[in-house]
Formats: C-alpha cells, sequence, structure tokens
C-alpha cells in the first residue's frame, strides 16, 4: 500500500490539477477574506452583521475582535472544501480522461486496491489544502487586521479551535470525491454532478425539508468542523462533531466501495 501511496503521489505532483486548486484556493480564500472585511464596513462597524458595538473601531475602520469574529476569520476558507471534494474527483477520473487507468491497472491489478489507495492519497492532498487556507487567513486575515490595529495574537490563539475541524472537513471531503469519482469515472459528468448537487439540489433540498440539513455532506460536514459559525436556526439541527465525522466518512467509503464494485467488473480497454 506504501508503494501505490508513493505512486499517487508521483503521478499528483506532477501534473497540473492539484497546483491549480491550490492556486484557485488562494484566490478564492482572498476573496472570502476580502467580503469579510467590506461584510464588516458595511454593517457600520460591526463584523458579520453583528452591529456597530460587536467590533472594535479606529478612526471608524472596525475590525474583528470577539472570538466569534477571529474564528470566522481563522476558517475564512471553510467553503473551499469543495475544492478538496473536485481534487478527488479529478484523482480518480484524470485517469480514466487521459487513459492511463490500463497502465496502474496493470501494475495494480486488484483494483479496490487501487481505489483504496487513492482514497489515502486524497485524504493527504485534502489535509494540505486545508493548510494552505488556513496559513493564507493568517497571512491575509492577520496582516489586514494588524493594519487596522487589531491582534495578531489574538487571531492565532483561535487557530487550534478552527484547525482541527476543517482539516477533517477537508481530508472527509476529499475522500468522499475519491467516490464519487470510482462511481462516474467520466470526469465531465462527474464534475457536472458534483457540483449541480452541492450548488443547487442540496440548497433546494434542505429548503424544502429542513429535517435533511444534518443528513446532507454538508451538514455533516459543519457538524464535523464544530465551527462556531453564525447559521441561524440551522445549527440546532446539526449533528454533534464525531457524528457527522462518522456520516461524511460513510458517504466516502460508500460511494468508493460500490466504485470499486463496478470498476472490478468493467472492461476498461
Amino acid at each position: 500500500m506504501i508503494a501505490i501511496v508513493r505512486s499517487e503521489w508521483l503521478k499528483l505532483r506532477t501534473t497540473a490539477v492539484p497546483w491549480v486548486m491550490a492556486g484557485i484556493a488562494l484566490l478564492i480564500n482572498g476573496l472570502l477574506i476580502l467580503v469579510i472585511y467590506l461584510n464588516h464596513d458595511s454593517n457600520g462597524g460591526g463584523f458579520g452583521g453583528g452591529g456597530s458595538g460587536s467590533s472594535a473601531t479606529i478612526s471608524g475602520v472596525g475590525y474583528p475582535h470577539t472570538t466569534q469574529q477571529l474564528r470566522n476569520l481563522v476558517g475564512s476558507g471553510f467553503e473551499g472544501y469543495l475544492l478538496a471534494l473536485l481534487l478527488g474527483v479529478l484523482i480518480v477520473t484524470t485517469e480514466f480522461r487521459h487513459k492511463t487507468v490500463t497502465t496502474t491497472f496493470l501494475i495494480t491489478p486488484v483494483r479496490p486496491i487501487m481505489v483504496a489507495g487513492k482514497l489515502l492519497m486524497a485524504a493527504i492532498a485534502g489535509a494540505g489544502m486545508a493548510i494552505i487556507m488556513l496559513v493564507s487567513s493568517l497571512i491575509g486575515g492577520g496582516l489586514t487586521l494588524v493594519g487596522l490595529g487589531g491582534s495578531f495574537s489574538a487571531l492565532l490563539h483561535q487557530v487550534p479551535a478552527v484547525a482541527p475541524g476543517m482539516i477533517l472537513v477537508f481530508i472527509l471531503f476529499a475522500i468522499l470525491g475519491v467516490g464519487i469519482g470510482s462511481l462516474i469515472t467520466n470526469q465531465v459528468a462527474a464534475i457536472v454532478v458534483t457540483l449541480g448537487w452541492f450548488i443547487i439540489l442540496e440548497g433546494i433540498l434542505v429548503s424544502l425539508v429542513h429535517g435533511a440539513a444534518k443528513w446532507v455532506p454538508t451538514g455533516a460536514a459543519e457538524a464535523a468542523a464544530n465551527l462556531t459559525r453564525n447559521r441561524g436556526d440551522v445549527s440546532l439541527f446539526l449533528f454533534n462533531w464525531w457524528q457527522g465525522t462518522l456520516l461524511m466518512l460513510a458517504y466516502g467509503l460508500v460511494f468508493a466501495l460500490v466504485g470499486s464494485m463496478i470498476l472490478t467488473r468493467r472492461d476498461i480497454t
């Protein structure tokens, strides 16, 4: 298994996919940090809709300083879990798109083992992407915070409360992506189905059936992250962090298991 993971790491780092994803992640996180501060300013000195008294101000310009505000800033890149999901999908589907899957199966003829190797590699890559988002949040958000007169050390103190959950969620979504890619090996179809569900269909389902919020992957992920974000009444319906983790893991492993069974019976040539 170690040899398979090392092989997957070689494939990953010698292709453009992870580097493009990392660049997109940094860009998106920068925009999310900007939105946080712009939203803060648009509320008349409040941060995240907290009102004029919820944030410290200097010369009329406010900055986050409460525990809630600082944690939101550290976890500003949380929504980047979709990139980890897509990375997991691409780890599998790129093999089929570029016809390298035949060579991969010749080297690793037991196909479920190949999928297991990709699951492990996706978990590592997901953790790496989460760390990139966290570091960029600390640098971008921290420098802005200091420039406005805030405390960088106060921001740094919130990392232990946010980082473990965020890294866990990115790992779980990357695993889920491999499961989806194993089930839907056509790259375009897998990406369309994935984005269609998480951007459109999941929101529609939750709006129609409020009890479904804790069962869908996004709700399970937010429970697993245990981020103290302002989610209104939706937060009341979420599972505990360990329940959300198990549910997310179950989603990924079930998809991967079904995908492995289909791959075992599929004629690649």
